[in-house]
C-alpha cells in the first residue's frame, strides 16, 4: 500500500454531522468547525487562530531544528482551547495535522505525544508533498482554476508549497524549507539593514533557482496567513475597505507587493505591529514573508496574481468528507456552484430566475453592438439574474434590498471583492430606482463598475420583465438594432400581453443606458 493509499486510510472518517480540523503550522494553530450539508460540501460554523509561532528560534538554527519549551507549552494552551471549543461546537470528530516545525523538530514526536496525553487529539506530521496535496483540495473547491497551467503558491512559517495543475487535474507539490518565520531569522536589525534584505533575496532565488517555472502561467494563486495579510495591507494602505475583502478572492499586481516590501521595510517593528491588520505577532514574521512571497511571483514570471484565504485547514476538512482525490478532474463551475447554492436557497423562485436568466443571456447576445461588453460581463449578468429573488428570503417588500445584502455576505470566495458588489448591485437595481449616485453604495463604486452596473442592470429589468408571469411563456426572443432604435420581437405559442406591458413600463432605463428607443412587440410566430 502507498503512503498516500495509507495517509488515505486513516483519515477515512465516520458519518460524523459536524467536524472540526487543526492545522499545527510554524507560525500559528487554526481550528475551523464544520457542519456537513445533505448535498455535499460543509458550512462553517467557527474559525479560531492562535500565533503560537511554534517555529521561532527552530526553524533559524543553524544547528537540528528543536521545539523550545515555551512553544510546546503555548501550543499545548491554545490546542487544549481547541479542542475543548469543538467538542462545544458538537464536533463528533476532530482531525489535527502538523506541518514544518512539528516535521523538521527533532522533539516534534514528544510533543505530538504530550498533545496526545493533554488533549486525546491524535495529531500526524505531514510530509511536504502531502501538505501540497491537502492544499490543492481547498484551493479547487474555491477557485475556477480553468484550462491552461495554474499555479498555487502557499508561503508558511516554515516551508514554501509550490503546486502545479493543468487543464484542472493535479501536477505535482514541490515544498521548499523557506517560510515567514525562517526568513525573519535573516533580518534582525530594527529595521532590517539594506544588506541583509539584499542577502535574503539572494539566499531565496538560489534556493528556489532549481524549480522550473511552466512556460505559460494562466494563473496564479497566493494561499494562507502571509498572502493574506499583505493583501490586507495593500488594501489598507489604498484606502480601501481591508476587512470587507477577507475571505474573497482577490487579485493584486505584483508591482503592488514590490511596493509593500518597499514600504514595510522602512518601519519598525511596532510600526507594522500598528498596521491593522498585522499585530504584534505577525509584526517579526510580515517583512520577510511579503519579500519571501514577492520572490515566488517574481519566479513564476506573471504580473498578476490572485490570493484565497483557503489554506490547509479547509483541504484537512474536505479530505476528512471523503471529496475526490487531488488527481481527479477539478469541477469547472466552482463560481456556478456557488451562486447555485445561494439561489436554492429560495426555492420559490429559482425557477424564474432561471428563466430571466437564460432571457438576459439572450438579450446580452442580441445587444452585443449596443453595449460592447464582453464574457465576463454575461457571467455577472446571468449570476445576478439567477439571484434577482433572492431577497424573498427575507421579505416581498424591498426584496431588491434584501438581496444586495444578502449576495454580499454570502459565502462567494471563488468571486473577487469587485465582482461581488457588480452582482449585487444588479440584483439592488433590478427593480425600483435606477442606478443614481446620490446612493452611497452606488457611489463608492469604481466608474467602470457604476458604467457596468447601469448597462447590466437595464437589460435585467426586460429579462425579468418577459417572464411577469413566472411561467416561462416566452419561447424565443429576437432584436433588430438600428442606429436609434431597437425592436425587440418576442416569440411565443401563448398570451403574452402580461409580459409585453412590463417590459415597455421598463424600457425608460434601457433607452437611457443605451441611447436609443425599445419597441416592444409579440412577433408573427404567435
Amino acid at each position: 500500500m502507498t503512503v498516500r493509499k495509507t495517509l488515505a486510510a486513516r483519515a477515512a472518517p465516520p458519518a460524523a454531522a459536524r467536524l472540526a480540523a487543526i492545522d499545527i503550522g510554524s507560525n500559528s494553530i487554526h481550528m475551523i468547525v464544520v457542519e456537513r450539508e445533505p448535498g455535499g460540501g460543509y458550512r462553517v460554523l467557527d474559525r479560531e487562530r492562535e500565533m503560537v509561532r511554534l517555529g521561532k528560534g527552530a526553524l533559524g538554527s543553524s544547528g537540528p531544528a528543536e521545539l523550545s519549551e515555551r512553544a510546546m507549552r503555548d501550543g499545548l494552551v491554545a490546542l487544549t482551547k481547541m479542542s475543548t471549543l469543538a467538542r462545544l461546537k458538537g464536533a463528533q470528530r476532530t482531525v489535527a495535522v502538523a506541518t514544518s516545525a512539528v516535521r523538521e523538530a527533532k522533539n516534534g514526536e514528544e510533543f505530538l505525544a504530550r498533545v496526545r496525553a493533554q488533549t486525546g487529539l491524535e495529531a500526524r506530521r505531514l510530509s511536504g508533498a502531502e501538505e501540497g496535496r491537502l492544499i490543492y483540495l481547498a484551493v479547487r473547491e474555491a477557485v475556477d482554476l480553468g484550462s491552461g497551467t495554474s499555479v498555487i503558491v502557499d508561503v508558511g512559517g516554515g516551508s514554501t508549497e509550490w503546486i502545479t495543475a493543468r487543464n484542472r487535474r493535479f501536477g505535482r507539490v514541490v515544498s521548499v524549507p523557506l517560510g515567514s518565520l525562517r526568513c525573519a531569522a535573516w533580518l534582525e536589525s530594527d529595521p532590517p539593514r539594506r544588506k541583509d534584505i539584499d542577502a535574503m533575496r539572494r539566499r531565496v532565488r538560489k534556493a528556489i533557482a532549481r524549480i522550473q517555472p511552466p512556460k505559460k502561467i494562466e494563473r496564479l494563486v497566493a494561499t494562507s496567513g502571509t498572502a493574506v495579510c499583505c493583501a490586507d495591507i495593500i488594501d489598507l494602505l489604498a484606502g480601501a475597505d481591508w476587512k470587507a475583502s477577507t475571505g474573497v478572492l482577490r487579485e493584486l499586481r505584483t508591482r503592488d507587493l514590490a511596493e509593500l516590501c518597499a514600504h514595510l521595510a522602512r518601519l519598525k517593528r511596532k510600526q507594522i505591529a500598528a498596521l491593522p491588520p498585522v499585530g504584534g505577532p505577525r509584526s517579526e514574521s510580515i517583512l520577510a514573508g511579503a519579500i519571501l512571497l514577492h520572490e515566488w511571483i517574481r519566479h513564476a514570471g506573471v504580473d498578476r496574481f490572485q490570493v484565497s484565504d483557503r489554506a490547509l485547514r479547509e483541504g484537512v476538512v474536505l479530505d476528512a468528507l471523503g471529496a475526490p482525490q487531488a488527481n481527479a478532474v477539478a469541477p469547472a463551475d466552482v463560481r456556478q456552484r456557488q451562486i447555485r447554492k445561494l439561489a436554492e436557497r429560495g426555492e420559490s423562485v429559482v425557477g424564474h430566475g432561471e428563466e430571466t436568466a437564460r432571457l438576459a443571456a439572450r438579450l446580452f447576445d442580441l445587444t452585443q453592438s449596443l453595449h460592447g461588453m464582453g464574457p465576463r460581463e454575461r457571467e455577472w449578468l446571468g449570476h445576478a439574474a439567477l439571484l434577482h429573488d433572492i431577497g424573498y428570503l427575507v421579505d416581498y417588500e424591498g426584496h431588491h434590498k434584501h438581496g444586495f445584502y444578502l449576495i454580499t455576505n454570502a459565502a462567494l470566495d471563488a468571486f473577487d471583492q469587485r465582482e461581488i458588489e457588480i452582482i449585487a448591485h444588479l440584483v439592488r437595481y433590478h427593480r425600483g430606482a435606477v442606478p443614481k449616485r446620490k446612493h452611497p453604495a452606488f457611489a463608492a463604486l469604481k466608474p467602470w463598475q457604476q458604467r457596468t452596473v447601469t448597462r447590466l442592470s437595464a437589460l435585467l429589468r426586460i429579462a425579468d420583465a418577459l417572464d411577469r408571469s413566472h411561467a416561462r411563456r416566452v419561447d424565443e426572443i429576437y432584436c433588430a438594432v438600428r442606429a436609434r432604435s431597437v425592436r425587440l420581437e418576442v416569440l411565443s405559442r401563448y398570451d403574452v400581453s402580461l409580459e409585453l406591458a412590463t417590459a415597455r413600463d421598463r424600457a425608460e432605463p434601457f433607452e437611457e443606458a443605451f441611447g436609443v428607443r425599445l419597441k416592444v412587440r409579440q412577433g408573427l410566430e404567435k
